[in-house]
């Protein structure tokens, strides 16, 4: 069995975006724009700049913060070769797969779900915690996989750190960066060569 492990901010979903949580939270809140930008930059500047969702929702008077989601737009937030590529894996044998994405845990599960990507791979992971090497250690523990593939763009570690077999690319939906293991979608993993094992 293989196992892919994606993350979903920049690499699933569009966060910066017109359906990402920033540009909703600054122009869908308050009629003032500015005010509105202030009061969600307060809350993403706590360590790890990890969002502080129950507060800011407060702070801008979100009572019913799913269906506030829903109608600004974000069930749009994926980038448009996210369903084709899960729904492809989703029908490959063998094939296992995981979200792991770092921040508020309420946040980060609903908005996986808002967007689709939830029914579209067999687990979601949200961790509080960047640097997600042990996180995946354990998720590679509990599905045994012959070898594992992980997605994200921010790595924060190398295959080195891992006793099985891993390889990790690095997405860059920006096309910035070149390399060997960066890719810009999910359509340029070579699925062939991952997916063939001895």
């Amino acid at each position: 069995m293989i196992l892919f492990i994606f993350d979903f901010d920049n690499t699933l979903g569009d966060t910066y975006g017109p359906y990402g949580e920033g540009n909703i939270f600054r122009t869908k809140t308050l009629s003032d724009v500015d005010k509105a930008t202030e009061i969600y930059q307060k809350y993403r500047r706590w360590p790890d700049d990890i969002l502080v969702y129950e507060k800011l929702l407060k702070e801008l008077n979100i009572h019913h913060p799913e269906e506030f989601f829903i109608q600004a737009g974000m069930p749009n937030q994926l980038f448009p070769d996210v369903i084709p590529f899960l729904t492809k894996l989703q029908n490959t044998p063998n094939v296992k797969t995981v979200i792991l994405t770092a921040g508020d845990e309420l946040f980060h599960e609903m908005k996986v779900r808002i967007t689709g990507a939830s029914k579209l791979v067999n687990q979601v992971i949200v961790t509080r915690i960047r640097n997600k090497t042990d996180i995946i250690k354990r998720i590679i523990a509990h599905y045994e996989p012959e070898s594992t593939v992980f997605v994200d763009d921010r790595i924060h570690m190398t295959a080195a750190d891992f006793d099985t077999p891993i390889t990790i690319y690095e997405m860059d939906r920006t096309h910035k960066k070149e390399g060997e293991f960066v890719i810009h979608w999910l359509d340029e993993l070579p699925l062939e060569k991952l997916l063939w094992t001895k």
